[in-house]
């Protein structure tokens, strides 16, 4: 009877060991700057061809097939990594090569088109500043591709509200990617700032500082995405790390147990995020040697699928509203990008 008391705690005991670390993150190999690069590669292949597939079947210029990948695949072309140049060069002159091909993208309003009687008539289409943003990271722009981009500046301009905002549409918030309107504006914001230089128009100038004004007062909602693109507007604003440093701060305490960010409270961690976050630390100079940062790259090496992509969830719902998605592939194109433009910005192909 003792012995049979005795077996019995031993296999509670077991069962115990086996079942207490169900709720611990799985621990994850620590890897190499090679398999760190293989990741990338893996990467870029998927990027490439899911970007192809979309734009060849939906004829769409949408952000998550469009925008976000070409500035992946530009972002890793200038670290080194062997991309399909030709693709890039070829999508980049079909979206943006003269104003006839910008009318043809289906995201830029058409002067032929009947007016869109729909409240959202009144918006600004977010493929546009996407776009703007990833026609930066390409190598080279020629005129009609310039000529494009100051298109897609004036319709932000003509666009914007009197108090510095563009309109947000809650039937066709599609989290994360158009999560509010501050999430939106920092987009347009990124588009504003690209086309700023000494040869911007006086009203695209004013313009950017009204939005400017506008974003900073607004309220926000209290989430890593929202910290993570306020950072990344800095950023590339030009503010200097030191007067950035306490939201920085912010970001990396809300890392997980795993390693990874997440994109809300309720969710897991994810490559959207994780990547999106990764990609804003290292513009502000934190490198792949600072344990967090290696933490997070060891994750996202050891969690891509064998197509390059990451497993992803969807939050949209057709209608906007949070929900699951049966049509997965935008938010998985979408959470590569952001994987492949942090994991190649930290760990450049010749490092």
């Amino acid at each position: 009877m003792a012995r049979t008391f005795m077996f019995a705690l031993c296999f509670l005991g077991l069962c115990l060991a086996r079942t207490a670390p169900a709720d611990e993150p799985a621990a994850v190999s620590p890897a190499t700057g090679q398999q760190v690069r293989q990741t990338v590669e893996r990467a870029i292949g998927y990027l490439q061809t899911e970007s192809a597939a979309w734009l060849n079947t939906r004829k769409c210029a949408a952000c998550h097939h469009a925008g976000l990948p070409l500035w992946a695949l530009g972002e890793a072309d200038r670290q080194g990594y062997a991309i399909d140049k030709k693709y890039l060069t070829d999508t980049g002159d079909s979206l943006l090569g003269s104003k006839e091909k910008l009318l043809a993208s289906k995201i830029f309003p058409n002067p032929a088109d009947p007016p869109d009687p729909r409240p959202q008539g009144r918006g600004l289409n977010m493929g546009l500043p996407f776009l703007a943003v990833a026609a930066r990271s390409f190598p080279a722009l020629d005129d009609g591709q310039k000529q494009s981009l100051k298109l897609i500046a004036e319709e932000i301009v003509n666009k914007q509200q009197p108090d510095g905002s563009w309109e947000f549409f809650a039937t066709l918030r599609r989290p994360p990617i158009n999560e509010n309107q501050t999430s939106d504006a920092a987009w347009i914001l990124m588009a504003l700032q690209g086309e700023t230089g000494p040869d911007a128009s006086q009203s695209q100038r004013v313009a950017l500082a009204k939005a400017m004004a506008w974003y900073e007062a607004a309220k926000h909602p209290n989430d890593p995405q929202d910290k993570a693109l306020k950072l990344l507007v800095a950023i590339r604003g030009g503010k200097p790390r030191a007067e950035l440093q306490t939201t920085l701060d912010e970001l990396l305490a809300l890392q997980q147990p795993d390693g990874g960010w997440r994109q809300i409270a309720d969710t897991k961690s994810d490559a959207y995020a994780t990547g999106q976050t990764l990609y804003i630390l290292a513009l502000a100079g934190y490198t792949a040697e600072r344990p967090e940062i290696k933490r997070a790259i060891d994750l996202l090496v050891a969690t891509q699928k064998p197509d390059g992509s990451w497993p992803m969830v969807s939050r949209s719902t057709p209608d906007g509203s949070p929900g699951s998605s049966k049509l997965l592939t935008p938010i998985t194109c979408a959470g590569a990008s952001w994987a492949t433009l942090g994991l190649a910005k930290l760990t450049p192909k010749g490092a």
